[in-house]
């Protein structure tokens, strides 16, 4: 048991003066076993432990002509955690890291109670910016509504109603630089023999339950391609809605309010809802896929944010930290890798891997502690897994006439006599990571026998990195929709980029096709060098 505030706060030297000798000794090594704990954790960091870069000060970061070791991947931050829980928590039966993942701080207090946005009596504020038309686009009636007799393209019709639509034209060949147009679209009324007038309406999405508050259709001030252009400022740039509004004023001369663009994104995220499914089923037909998953926060919820990774198609998920993500996004079953952490939730796949890099932090941890004995053992356990490692490197070029599992028969039995014995140690830290070796004895081992496979997770947390700097500046989503939306287009604009495709023509085409209510155009096709 650990000596508490309230425990330290007695004590003093007049206090230990007084003890016999052997109460003495007793508080002595109570407070060594502390401040030798105490230690260790002030000595982690990226390259120890599972905090990542961003925890760590930059004049205490490698220099320029420092390097990082091999296959290090970054890490989330680290969290704060009761003492209480610290001393509860086993890394083998939980959790992956010794220290828990990253939560996101708590809100602070809100100044009022009112809702965000417009409050109600305010003054309103419409558009005031003319713009000037440069084509027409008119919409007829096909039949008639009352008796459904066709309606003759040549038949008398007058306009009823029109919107703008601002758009970027299509990219021309050699051309450099944006075109914006703006189309009037007039909403034409016809009148049919039968004496009954039709008029046009433009297409809109029925309600969805999914999406309460998003609208879809076709009368829209900002045109698809445009839209596709703001989700790709405000995801893959984050840029805030303000600096998206500021940039268009700028550098276009376009004026959009922050509502308009803010509903343009959400509205992305609903048009784009189809391609889930299918981004889904490639990375069920994937032969391996890496997943990870980093803090999220939906207003005043924590949630987390999953990552499924193959080598071209990338599927972002906003939920909670359960087996049931991945279980309903893989419905149909999984029969290729997945390279994980040592999080449970992971455990129910047999043909699994884990990676080396978190296993090999944990390693450098014990072998940087204070205590002489665990930083022995940690070494020598250290020093292992490196060797073996170099060796899994050197088969992949020059595969060598015996497999490396006989090679290092010896080696492989010393480090499992190593875990069998210190896996009820007294070191909390040094037992955990005997017994995480030993509940995934096979699965850790197993690129020793198949160098080919890979040793880290770094794909699925390279990933993540971008929208984890997307979180730090945005706080989150507000909304159900928004993390949906958020989670769609983030998919989407990632799988574009691994497939060498433009994201946000892509999301475009998109836009167009879900506000007719036409079929969803195909994701774009792997690069044929890949």
């Amino acid at each position: 048991m650990h000596l508490r505030k309230h425990d330290l706060l007695q004590m003093d030297a007049e206090w230990l003066k007084k003890l016999p000798a052997e109460r003495l000794l007793d508080v002595s090594i109570r407070l060594l076993d502390d401040v030798q704990e105490l230690q260790d954790r002030l000595n982690q960091n990226p390259a120890n432990s599972s905090r990542p870069p961003t925890s760590q000060a930059p004049w205490e970061k490698p220099g320029a002509g420092e390097e990082e070791d091999e296959g290090m991947p970054a890490k989330r931050p680290p969290a704060k955690v009761p003492e209480a829980a610290t001393e509860a928590m086993d890394p083998a039966d939980s959790t992956e890291e010794t220290v828990p993942r990253d939560v996101p701080p708590p809100l602070p207090p809100k100044a009022s109670d009112r809702k965000a946005g417009k409050q109600p009596g305010s003054q309103g504020h419409g558009r005031t910016q003319q713009l000037t038309v440069t084509d027409t686009c008119e919409h007829r009636p096909a039949c008639c509504a009352a008796c459904g007799l066709a309606l003759a393209t040549d038949t008398p019709s007058q306009a009823y109603t029109a919107w703008d639509e601002v758009n970027i034209a299509p990219p021309v060949d050699g051309q450099i630089g944006l075109i914006f147009r703006v189309t009037r679209h007039q909403m034409l009324e016809v009148s049919c023999p039968c004496g009954h007038t039709t008029r046009a309406l433009p297409w809109r999405a029925p309600a969805d339950s999914l999406w309460d508050r998003v609208g879809l259709g076709e009368w829209r001030l900002v045109g698809p391609q445009l839209a596709g252009m703001i989700v790709f400022l405000a995801l893959r740039m984050h840029l805030s809605r303000r600096r998206i509004r500021e940039l268009l004023r700028e550098l276009f001369g376009l004026l959009l309010s922050i509502g308009v663009i803010d509903e343009t994104i959400r509205e992305a995220g609903r048009a784009s809802y189809p391609l889930e499914d299918a981004l889904v089923t490639e990375v069920r037909q994937a032969a391996e896929w890496f997943v990870d998953e980093t803090s999220w926060r939906e207003r005043a919820q924590c949630l987390w944010l999953w990552a499924l990774v193959t080598t071209h198609t990338v599927v972002f998920f906003i939920g909670y930290r359960t087996a049931e993500i991945l279980q309903n996004a893989l419905q149909d079953g999984f029969d290729g890798r997945l390279i994980s952490d040592g999080y449970r939730v992971y455990r129910a796949w047999e043909n699994r891997l884990r990676c080396w890099a978190h296993l090999m932090r944990k390693l450098r941890g014990l072998a940087e502690s204070s205590d002489a004995r665990v930083a022995e053992v940690g070494k020598e356990m250290e020093g292992l897994m490196k060797t073996w490692m170099a060796a899994i490197y050197a088969a992949r070029i020059d595969p060598p006439l015996e497999g490396l599992r006989i090679r290092y028969a010896a080696a492989i039995e010393r480090l499992r006599q190593q875990c069998e014995a210190h896996q009820a140690d007294d070191h909390k830290v040094l037992g955990s990571v005997a017994r995480e070796f030993l509940y995934d004895w096979k699965v850790i081992l197993r690129p020793v026998n198949e160098p080919h496979l890979p040793l880290t997770n770094n794909a699925a947390e390279q990933a993540l990195r971008h929208w984890v700097i997307a979180r730090y500046l945005s706080h989150g989503t507000r909304s159900e929709e928004g993390s949906r939306a958020f989670a769609l287009l983030a998919s989407v604009i990632e799988t574009c980029r691994r497939r060498e495709a433009c994201a946000w023509r892509y999301l475009g085409t998109v836009i167009e096709a879900a506000r007719k209510g036409l079929e969803l155009p195909a994701l774009p096709a792997i690069p044929a060098t890949a």
